[in-house]
């Protein structure tokens, strides 16, 4: 039995984006209840049930009486193991969160999705954007098992929503950072240029992410619905359209990218969720060491 009634519950709690979601939630005053696979220290008041995720009948007990569940455990990317594994692992997880959330009649999930379903970041094939700013309705061209994956969470999430009524609302971000991180990114982008082509000099910091799942779980009149969030700005000194030119000369740009500004158009989390970034390495990397 949950804990605490109207709990936010975050399933891979333990993880990176996981800690970072539980900390801001707790900080908020949002009761939290925890899931994961290991047992893990969490802050004061939350409890973290160990147990495996890919059961919806271990899950429902624990999803009992919450507000909303965030749904981040999985693999969490092409190299954490075999593309058959990362795939039948992930889909499990999702579609048992979804089953459970509707047994429990929990009204909303959060889940997330990832900006390598466009196809570009990763694969055998090097892959340009159709067009930029890259919005949610660009088409999905997954090249591994994890991206592909995350094509069929999202289709998971749309049926559980057009069956069922569940409230619904997938999170697509390029690479995650620490400050730290994103600066030896940068770094690395300077001495080789062109680097981090693949990922469209795209990043979010991990608090501002934790943010956007805060939000997303928090939000009204949500019925499914994918939102893409990233930082306001690229990983790159160069200017965003230069970038193109250089890079993905066949990509279409629809409208103007002035100066350093992102690949990534988050206007409509900006708009539904009331989210933008807050974070800038560019901010980062001005403050003294």
């Amino acid at each position: 039995m949950i804990e605490r009634q109207d709990a936010v519950v975050v399933t891979g709690s333990a993880g990176r984006l996981g800690r970072a979601v539980v900390e801001h939630l707790v900080a908020a005053g949002v009761p939290v209840v925890g899931v994961d696979r290991e047992p893990t220290p969490a802050p004061p008041g939350v409890r973290v049930h160990t147990m495996p995720i890919g059961d919806p009948d271990a899950l429902r007990p624990v999803f009992r009486g919450a507000r909303a569940v965030i749904h981040l455990a999985a693999m969490p990317n092409p190299r954490t193991g075999p593309g058959h594994t990362i795939y039948t692992t992930n889909t499990a997880a999702t579609y048992a969160v979804l089953d459970a959330a509707v047994g429990e009649g929990v009204p909303r999930v959060v889940t997330a999705s990832s900006g390598s379903v466009l196809g570009i970041s990763g694969g055998p094939c090097e892959l340009s954007p159709l067009y930029a700013p890259v919005d949610e309705a660009h088409p999905a061209r997954p090249q591994d098992g994890y991206a592909l994956s995350k094509q069929a969470d999202e289709a998971a999430c749309a049926m559980f929503h057009r069956a069922t009524g569940l409230s619904v609302a997938a999170l697509r971000f390029p690479a995650i950072g620490t400050p730290d991180l994103l600066l030896d990114r940068v770094r690395r982008e300077r001495v080789e240029p062109g680097f981090l082509r693949r990922g469209l000099w795209a990043y979010i910091e991990v608090r501002d992410l934790a943010r956007a799942f805060a939000a997303a779980a928090a939000a009204d009149r949500i019925g499914w619905e994918v939102f893409a969030v990233a930082a306001a700005d690229t990983l790159s000194d160069v200017p965003t359209e230069e970038l193109l030119r250089r890079h993905h000369p066949d990509t279409v740009i629809r409208e103007p990218l002035p100066g350093h500004a992102s690949l990534w158009d988050a206007g409509k989390a900006a708009r539904m969720l009331g989210w933008r970034a807050e974070f800038s390495w560019r901010e980062a990397e001005r403050v003294p060491v």
